[in-house]
């Protein structure tokens, strides 16, 4: 890696936005505080946005760098929205007293039109919002975890493994997706 390793890295400085270095030894995000054409100092985050340290990374190790992607973006949200990315999960109102089932789950969402995670027996995991539900089936209003609409899917009940109310990846979904409506819309 050369000149262009270390305009990108010179930018992401400049900047104040988060890469991701690649290396034979590992992946590492965070910000770059310091370099030259050796070593590179960085102030390394979570995959959550969470600071962990500060690390050198010898620049000849650096295999791919990323820089102002959507993955680095999300991050770079999740670290600037802590307060409710990382807020106390919410649970379902009442159902500690009915006795639980997937459908049971899946019509508080629907009526609720709380954005759920849905983990599948295929290992087919999707976010969104149930739009329609049967005894059998439903139909999600898909989502990606960037909180970009992702279609619809129909699945069977039976293939759902386990659904998941509010989590990191949730919340950060249903706050991309408040900050993308117009002002006095909702």
């Amino acid at each position: 890696m050369g000149a262009l390793l270390l305009d990108l890295l010179q930018r992401a400085q400049r900047s104040r936005r988060v890469v991701s270095l690649q290396t034979s030894g590992g992946a590492y995000l965070g910000y770059v505080l310091s370099q030259n054409p050796e070593m590179i100092l960085l102030r390394t985050i979570t995959r959550q946005g969470l600071l962990t340290g500060v690390r050198t990374v010898e620049l000849s190790a650096v295999l791919q760098a990323h820089f102002d992607d959507r993955y680095m973006r999300l991050i770079e949200f999740k670290e600037h929205n802590p307060e409710v990315v990382y807020a106390l999960p919410a649970a379902p109102e009442g159902l500690e007293q009915q006795y639980l089932t997937v459908s049971a789950l899946l019509q508080r969402a629907q009526e609720a039109r709380q954005l759920i995670q849905l983990e599948t027996h295929s290992d087919h995991d999707l976010y969104g919002f149930v739009s329609r539900l049967t005894e059998d089936e439903l139909m999600l209003e898909v989502y990606t975890q960037y909180g970009e609409p992702d279609g619809h899917s129909v699945l069977d009940v039976d293939s759902i493994r386990s659904v998941i109310w509010s989590d990191e990846d949730t919340r950060t979904i249903e706050l991309l997706l408040r900050q993308q409506k117009p002002e006095g819309k909702g």
